[in-house]
C-alpha cells in the first residue's frame, strides 16, 4: 500500500481529505515556484558578480591605459634603439628626449640580448647577463610588468614596464626596453577611484605592483599571496573571499588588466553575501514556501467558507433535531452557494414532512387508542350486564349447585370486566400496572367470598410491575381462580390462631415475577363452597400458567397450603386491542372441553 493510500485510510473527516487533495494540487505549483526563484536568484547573483567584477576593472582603467601606453612607448623606443645600436650617444638622447617631454615617466633604457644596458635615460651603463630575472626572460620573453629602484636613492618606488624586441624579419630577440613609472603617481590614481574597495595591481606571479594604500604599505595584499593561474581565471575575472588578520571575511575581485600579464586585485568591504544579495532578501528560498503556505491557505479557507461551513451547520442542526423542538433542527444557512441553498431547502422540506406525518401519526394513534378505549369500555359494560343477569338467574335457582356454579361463572365474569376496566382507564395501551390490577381483582374475590364475621385474616403484598396486557389479562384470571380457591380450602388451624389468606406478587426487580396465594388449613370456613369440586377451577389454573408461560409449585405444609407461579415479562410490552381476551376465552373453552 502506497504512502499517501495509508494517509487516507487514516484521514477521515472531510476537511482532513480537502487539506491533503489542495495540498498536492498546489504542490507543482510550489516546486515551479521554488525552481524559478533558485534560477532568478543564481542569474541575479551572477550579475551582481559581473558587477562587482566590472566596477572592479573600471577602478583600475587609468592604470589599464597608463601601462598599455607605457607598452606602446617601450616598444616604440625599442625600434629606435635597435636603429641607433651603432651610435650610443644617439640611442641615449633618443631615451633623455622621450623622458624629459613626458614627465609621467622616471626612465628609459634599452638591454641587448647579450644583457647589456649600453643605451638609458639616465646614462648609466649595466651587465645583467647574470641577473637571474634577466635569465627568466630571455628563456620566455614577453611583455611584463615588475618593481624597479630609483637610480639615486635605490628605494623600491618605480614600476617597470618591459617589452621585447624582435628582429622584424627573422623575429629574433634582439634585446628589451624598460619603461620606468614612479610608483607616487600609480598609487595615488588606484586611491582615487572607488572609496570602498582597496585596489592593488600584481603581474602573473602575484607580485605586487602598485596598490590604492601605496607600495610601501601593501602588506594587505602581499598576505593574500594570490597566484593568478591557480584561481582558474576567466575572462571576466574570478570573485572569492579571503580571510584576514582578524579574522573576518572579505570579498576579493581579481580581474584581468593587461591579457595575461597584469591584473587588478580589488578588496572590497564586506563579504561576498554583502554584494549578491538575493532580490527578494535573505529567505529567498523561503519564498516560495511562502507562497504555497498562503495558497494552500487562501484554498482551505475558500473551501471552509463556500462547503464546509454549510455542512457543518446542517450538520448541527441535525444533530439538534428533535420532535419536541423542532424549530431548532431547521438550517438557516449564511449566503451559502445555489447547490447548499438547494440541499438546506431539501432538508428543510423533509423536516416539513415529516413533522406533518409524525403529527397525523399521533392523531392517528389518538383515534386508535380512543377506540381501543371505548371498545374496553363497552366489553367492560357487557361483561357487567352478564354479571347482572347471572345475578339475577342466581335469585330464581334455589339453593344448591346451580346456585354455587351462576356464582363462580358471575365471579369470572366480574374478573374479566376489571380488566377491561383497567385497560381503558390506564394511562397506557401498551401496558397495565400489574400491582393494581390484582389488587381490585384480590379484593372483589375477598369480598364476594369471605363470609362475614369469621375472623378472616388477609394479606396483600404487591410490589409495582408493568405488564403487557397479554399477560395482565391471564395473570389477573390466575388470581381469580387461585385466590376463588384458596377462600374455598380456607381453614382455622385451631381455636387461637384465625383463618389467614396472604396474596404477594414479588418482582426480583428484573424480568422476572412471582405470584403466591396461600392459605391455612384446619376447620373449614367456607361451608357454602365446601363440596364445589367440578375441577374446572385446576383446569383453568393450568392454562392460564400455560399463557404466561411460567411454572406453578403446590406446596402443602403443616396448616398451610400454598401456589407459587414464577414467569418471565415480556422485554417490550406492546398495545393490546383487546384479542388477549378471546385468547384466554378460547383456552378455557378448551380445558373445558377436555375436561
Amino acid at each position: 500500500m502506497t504512502l499517501f493510500a495509508r494517509v487516507w485510510h487514516r484521514v477521515t473527516s472531510l476537511k482532513s481529505r480537502l487539506a491533503l487533495f489542495l495540498s498536492l494540487a498546489i504542490l507543482p505549483l510550489g516546486m515551479i515556484a521554488v525552481v524559478q526563484t533558485s534560477a532568478v536568484v543564481r542569474d541575479a547573483q551572477t550579475l551582481e558578480q559581473l558587477d562587482i567584477l566590472a566596477r572592479t576593472g573600471q577602478a583600475a582603467s587609468t592604470e589599464r591605459a597608463l601601462l598599455r601606453r607605457a607598452h606602446g612607448a617601450a616598444t616604440a623606443l625599442g625600434a629606435g634603439a635597435v636603429e641607433a645600436a651603432d651610435d650610443p650617444e644617439l640611442c641615449e638622447r633618443i631615451m633623455r628626449r622621450f623622458v624629459d617631454r613626458v614627465d609621467v615617466y622616471a626612465s628609459a633604457s634599452f638591454t641587448n640580448a647579450d644583457g647589456m644596458t649600453t643605451c638609458s635615460s639616465t646614462g648609466e651603463e649595466m651587465d645583467l647577463s647574470d641577473d637571474p630575472a634577466w635569465q627568466d626572460f630571455i628563456q620566455r620573453p614577453t611583455h611584463n610588468v615588475t618593481i624597479g629602484f630609483d637610480a639615486e636613492t635605490g628605494a623600491e618606488s618605480l614600476l617597470t614596464v618591459v617589452s621585447p624586441i624582435f628582429d622584424p624579419d627573422t623575429d629574433a630577440f634582439l634585446g628589451a626596453t624598460s619603461v620606468s613609472l614612479p610608483h607616487s603617481l600609480t598609487d595615488t590614481l588606484l586611491a582615487a577611484q572607488v572609496e570602498e574597495v582597496d585596489l592593488a595591481l600584481i603581474n602573473e606571479t602575484g607580485q605586487v605592483l602598485s596598490a590604492s594604500t601605496g607600495i610601501t604599505d601593501a602588506g594587505i595584499f602581499e598576505a593574500l599571496n594570490i597566484e593568478p593561474e591557480s584561481l582558474g581565471m576567466s575572462p571576466r575575472g574570478v570573485m572569492f573571499n579571503v580571510v584576514r588578520e582578524d579574522g573576518t571575511e572579505q570579498l576579493a575581485a581579481l580581474v584581468p588588466l593587461i591579457e595575461d600579464r597584469v591584473y587588478v586585485v580589488g578588496l572590497w568591504n564586506g563579504s561576498v553575501q554583502n554584494y549578491s544579495v538575493p532580490i527578494f532578501g535573505t529567505f529567498t528560498p523561503l519564498f516560495p514556501v511562502l507562497m504555497w503556505i498562503v495558497a494552500f491557505g487562501i484554498g482551505f479557507l475558500a473551501l471552509d467558507r463556500l462547503v464546509l461551513q454549510h455542512l457543518r451547520e446542517i450538520r448541527h442542526r441535525m444533530v439538534a433535531f428533535s420532535f419536541d423542538d423542532p424549530g431548532s433542527g431547521f438550517a438557516t444557512l449564511d449566503n451559502p452557494p445555489a447547490e447548499f441553498k438547494q440541499i438546506a431547502g431539501t432538508y428543510n422540506r423533509m423536516i416539513d414532512r415529516m413533522l406533518g406525518d409524525r403529527a397525523e401519526l399521533a392523531e392517528s394513534l389518538e383515534e386508535k387508542e380512543l377506540l381501543l378505549r371505548e371498545v374496553h369500555h363497552r366489553v367492560k359494560n357487557n361483561l357487567q350486564l352478564i354479571a347482572s343477569i347471572l345475578n339475577m338467574q342466581m335469585r330464581s335457582v334455589p339453593d344448591g349447585d346451580a346456585r354455587r356454579v351462576l356464582r363462580r361463572v358471575q365471579d369470572r365474569v366480574m374478573s374479566l370486566s376489571m380488566i377491561h376496566k383497567a385497560l381503558y382507564t390506564g394511562t397506557s395501551m401498551a401496558h397495565v400496572r400489574g400491582d393494581k390490577l390484582l389488587s381490585e381483582v384480590v379484593q372483589a374475590s375477598f369480598s364476594a367470598g369471605i363470609p362475614p364475621g369469621k375472623g378472616v385474616v388477609t394479606s396483600l403484598e404487591l410490589d409495582a410491575v408493568d405488564l403487557d396486557p397479554d399477560q395482565a389479562v391471564p395473570l389477573a384470571l390466575l388470581a381469580n381462580e387461585t385466590v376463588t380457591n384458596a377462600i374455598k380450602y380456607l381453614g382455622a388451624p385451631d381455636a387461637v390462631q384465625p383463618p389467614k389468606i396472604s396474596v404477594r406478587l414479588a418482582t426480583d426487580r428484573g424480568r422476572n415475577i412471582t405470584l403466591t396465594v396461600e392459605n391455612t388449613l384446619g376447620k373449614a370456613v367456607q361451608d357454602e363452597m365446601a363440596n364445589d369440586g367440578t375441577g374446572l377451577g385446576a383446569r383453568l389454573v393450568e392454562a392460564f400458567v400455560s399463557q404466561l408461560g411460567g411454572t406453578s409449585e403446590v406446596t402443602q405444609l403443616e396448616g398451610i397450603y400454598r401456589f407459587e407461579v414464577t414467569f418471565t415479562a415480556f422485554a417490550a410490552p406492546s398495545d393490546g386491542d383487546g384479542d388477549n381476551i378471546d385468547d384466554v376465552a378460547a383456552v378455557a373453552e378448551a380445558s373445558v372441553r377436555a375436561g
